[in-house]
C-alpha cells in the first residue's frame, strides 16, 4: 500500500517546498480534509498504481461517515453595568431550546451561551463581560453553498441567521435588547469554519449514532506512517477526546520500554 513520508508545503511567497518526516506524519484535519491532501490515487475512486491496494480502503475506513451539520457563533463584548442587577445575578451556562418537539438537532432550534467573565471577571474589562453563544451543529451547509463573504447577500444572511443567537443571549441577560449593550460582536458561520478552521463544508464532525454501532477509526491508517488524530479519530468529537487522540498517536510512535521509563520518572516525582 501507499506509504506516508512528508507533507508537501506552500509558503507564504508562493514558493512549494517537501518536508520530510523521520518517524511518521500525523494530520489532525478532519478525515475529509485530509483525504483532500492525499495523492490521487490514495483518495479511492482512482485507479492506483500496480500493486496498491489503500485507494479504496481510505474512503472506507476514515472518511465513510456521515457529516454533522455546522454550526453558527457569536463572540460579543457587552457593557455589564446596564445588565439588571449589574449583572451580579447573571448565570454562566444557559440552553436556549425553540421548540422541544423538534429535537436539539433541528436547524437554529437550540442555541449554546456561556458568559465566562461571571466566574473569571479577569476575561473581561471592568464592568464588561464577554459571551459566547453557538448554534451545536445544527447549522445546514446549503443554505451557504456558493455565497461570497463579501457579497450582500451573505452579510444579509449572516444577520438573519444570528438573530436566533441574539435572542438566546437575551434571555440569559434577562433583558429584551442584548445588542444594545454591544461593545464589539463577531459572528461566525459555516463559511467562517470552512475557511478558518479548514473544515470541509463547515462541519461540527462525524455523525455517529449510538444505535448503529459505528465506531470510529483509531489513530493508525491503512497508509504506512500515517497518522491520524482530531474530532474524525477515536474517540471523537470535544477537546479532551481529541486530545485523547494526540495522546494516542503519540504513544504509538515510542515503544513499550518508554512508556515504562516514563511512568517511572513520573512516580518518582
Amino acid at each position: 500500500g501507499g506509504v506516508a513520508k512528508g507533507v508537501q508545503v506552500r509558503y507564504r511567497s508562493g514558493e512549494r517546498g517537501l518536508v520530510r518526516a523521520r518517524e511518521a506524519v500525523v494530520s489532525n484535519a478532519s478525515a475529509w480534509d485530509t483525504e483532500g491532501l492525499l495523492p490521487r490515487h490514495l483518495k479511492g475512486g482512482e485507479r492506483a498504481p500496480e500493486g496498491d491496494s489503500s485507494s479504496s480502503s481510505w474512503q472506507k475506513e476514515r472518511a465513510d461517515f456521515a457529516k454533522c451539520p455546522s454550526f453558527m457563533h457569536l463572540h460579543a463584548g457587552i457593557d455589564a453595568s446596564k445588565l439588571p442587577g449589574l449583572g451580579k445575578e447573571t448565570e454562566m451556562h444557559h440552553i436556549y431550546v425553540e421548540d422541544w418537539s423538534k429535537g436539539i438537532t433541528a436547524p437554529q432550534n437550540c442555541v449554546l451561551v456561556s458568559i465566562p467573565s461571571v466566574i473569571d471577571p479577569s476575561l473581561a474589562p471592568e464592568g464588561k463581560h464577554v459571551i459566547h453563544a453557538y448554534t451545536p451543529g445544527n447549522e445546514p451547509y446549503e443554505v451557504w453553498r456558493g455565497l461570497s463573504r463579501s457579497s450582500k447577500e451573505y452579510k444579509a444572511l449572516k444577520e438573519e441567521r444570528s438573530r436566533v443567537l441574539w435572542k438566546a443571549v437575551g434571555l440569559a441577560l434577562q433583558v429584551d435588547n442584548p445588542q444594545d449593550l454591544v461593545d464589539v460582536q463577531m459572528v461566525g458561520t459555516p463559511l467562517t469554519h470552512e475557511r478558518f478552521l479548514r473544515r470541509k463544508f463547515g462541519t461540527y464532525g462525524p455523525a455517529l449514532r449510538a444505535d448503529t454501532g459505528q465506531t470510529l477509526p483509531g489513530v493508525k491508517t491503512s497508509i504506512e506512517n500515517l497518522l491520524c488524530t482530531g474530532d474524525s479519530t477515536f474517540p471523537g468529537i470535544g477537546l479532551p477526546a481529541v486530545a485523547a487522540s494526540g495522546m494516542l498517536a503519540a504513544n504509538s510512535l515510542t515503544t513499550v520500554s518508554n512508556h515504562l521509563e516514563l511512568l517511572d520518572k513520573l512516580y518518582a516525582r
